[in-house]
């Protein structure tokens, strides 16, 4: 049976962890599929090639091992289900333990690389850039009348709440009226306080909004939100905005009004700041490497993992990182190719193992990183 579609971050996030952890004495397999709807119609997919072919040179190499013909079968049933494109999930992912035939599937709305490879550790980056940009997100649109609040997490988009604002005018509060200034002609007159009456409606709704961002701060908190963008009047998301980096969430505003459209284009604009978002946050992660108690480089990031010292592992996923190990599963970086074996995996799953934060970098953050050779850590101490 083809696994369900996973649609929380904390439960990827356990996926993840359980996984860096498999071990196997012929080796894991990890099998990443990205299906994108309408390609490849009236043929064989082009992630289907993609993945045959990678598959095909394990075969050559004897990567797979002296697996027996009812594992070879139940493999490729796997291999079946994860690409099957009636089932839901755009992006796939298989791992096998070779010898004792452990299996773990998952399945994601984002789209992951296609490929196979088999090594002594399972290939969790595409799983952990999916993770780092699905963070449980607040996407937040205020108007004069309602905060209407929707949560982004993993691919899907959902709303969660709508808070009224319009503050609570009855008939019982009537306009405000009072002797008029002095006036011999008209003693005896009353006029309307209007300059009274609207501060009084103004204070009103100002009480409804700051209860609206008590609630905010609170919601954000029980579902977990990291992050949040918010759109509308700067005098409404200000007060927002605060709330919600007072309670450690990374925010970014836009200064409009999206009352007006229909809701796909609302949460439209409202994704592209958040992209732009995850973009920065990226930044300020490698800058902070720069700026504080950080290691940059492959020979030092490996010196610290190796004693426990790595509170963040930053990583462009689109490299690959050489080095040996050493007796202990003790990590070194090679100067030279001769004789190296590829550490990227390895990496990971030791900074997993060492409960550090990995973190991919991509873009812009990657291009900062290069300095570095693509890798950097914060330290804990």
């Amino acid at each position: 049976m083809a696994p369900m579609l996973m649609e929380r971050a904390s439960d990827l996030r356990d996926f993840v962890g359980s996984i860096a952890g498999l071990r196997d004495p012929v080796g894991v397999l990890s099998v990443t599929v990205g299906i994108e709807p309408g390609a490849g119609s009236g043929g064989t997919p082009p992630w289907q090639i993609a993945l045959e072919n990678d598959l095909g040179k394990l075969r050559h190499d004897g990567s797979l091992g002296p697996a027996s013909a009812s594992r070879l079968e139940e493999l490729s049933a796997h291999l079946a289900e994860l690409l099957d494109v009636t089932a839901t999930g755009r992006g796939r992912a298989l791992y096998v333990g070779l010898e004792s035939g452990a299996v773990r599937e998952v399945m994601l709305r984002r789209v992951l690389p296609t490929g196979a490879r088999v090594g002594s550790v399972a290939q969790v980056l595409p799983l952990l850039e999916a993770l780092d940009e699905g963070e449980p997100t607040g996407l937040v649109m205020a108007s004069k009348d309602a905060i209407v609040l929707w949560e982004s997490e993993l691919g899907g988009v959902s709303e969660v709440d709508r808070i009224e604002l319009e503050p609570w005018v009855g008939d019982w509060w009537p306009e405000m009226k009072g002797p008029s200034r002095a006036n011999p002609l008209r003693g005896q007159h009353t006029v309307s306080q209007r300059d009274r009456y609207a501060r009084r409606i103004a204070e009103a709704y100002r009480h409804t909004l700051d209860e609206a961002s008590v609630t905010l701060g609170a919601l954000a908190r029980k579902r977990g939100w990291t992050r949040a963008v918010l759109a509308g009047d700067p005098r409404t998301i200000d007060l927002l905005d605060g709330v919600l980096r007072h309670g450690g969430l990374t925010t970014r505003t836009i200064d409009a009004n999206l009352e007006g459209l229909r809701t796909q284009q609302a949460l439209r604009r409202l994704e592209e700041a958040l992209r732009t978002l995850v973009t920065q946050t990226s930044l300020d992660r490698v800058r902070a490497v720069e700026e504080a108690n950080g290691v940059c480089g492959l020979a030092r990031v490996l010196a610290a993992l190796n004693e426990g010292r790595v509170a963040s592992l930053l990583i462009d996923p689109t490299r690959t990182y050489v080095g040996r190990v050493d007796p202990g599963e003790i990590l070194r970086a090679m100067e030279t190719a001769d004789g190296a074996v590829d550490l990227t995996d390895l990496v990971v799953s030791r900074a997993l193992s060492t409960s550090a934060d990995v973190i991919p970098v991509l873009g812009d953050a990657a291009a900062r990183l290069g300095s570095c050779g693509g890798i950097a850590a914060l330290l804990r101490w």
